[in-house]
């Protein structure tokens, strides 16, 4: 549901399973806006409920960003990816075999107000049945590489790295 927002890093990793989970900084920042919202709401208050309503709605946001908890566990042994996602303590699970998997992908795609000229990276898994597993965004596909690579050792997938300047054009 929230897996677009914030960044995935390599918890740890062996050479049969790797596990995935959302950095510090995402939480970080999440606490940030809450108390950067809340404090500015609070000031306004006094004024107009209308002038509150923006920075009440940053504090939530905030709020949603400093309790995602999101893992993902790649495990050859018993041949399956678990995806855990928490947001205000409510979890959802999912259990998907190795074999559903096609392919782990960094593709380039377009900004669609074409505001900047760089491409922004994706990376997620290619399923054989049902949508693409999204894992993470970045400017730099550098930055995605070691995150894809250690999930296609473990997983024993293809590495798709479609960065050409058609993809990013669509």
């Amino acid at each position: 549901m929230l897996d677009w927002i914030g960044s995935l890093r390599i918890r740890s990793r062996s050479t049969t399973r790797v596990e995935l989970c959302l950095s510090r900084a995402t939480a970080f920042a999440g606490w940030i806006l809450l108390g950067g919202g809340a404090l500015a709401a609070l000031a306004l208050w006094r004024f107009s409920l209308v002038f509150a309503a923006v920075p009440g709605l940053v504090a939530i946001f905030g709020l949603v960003l400093a309790t995602l908890r999101r893992e993902l566990v790649v495990d050859r042994n018993d041949g399956l990816l678990r995806v855990e996602q928490r947001v205000f303590g409510l979890a959802s699970r999912a259990a998907i075999p190795l074999f559903h998997l096609r392919a782990v992908v960094i593709a380039a795609r377009a900004e669609p107000d074409h505001a900047s000229l760089a491409p922004r990276f994706i990376a997620y898994l290619d399923r054989r049945v049902g949508g693409q597993i999204h894992l993470d965004e970045s400017r730099r596909c550098a930055s995605l590489m070691p995150l894809a690579k250690a999930i296609a050792e473990v997983a024993e997938l293809r590495l798709v790295y479609d960065a050409t300047a058609r993809a990013a054009v669509r």
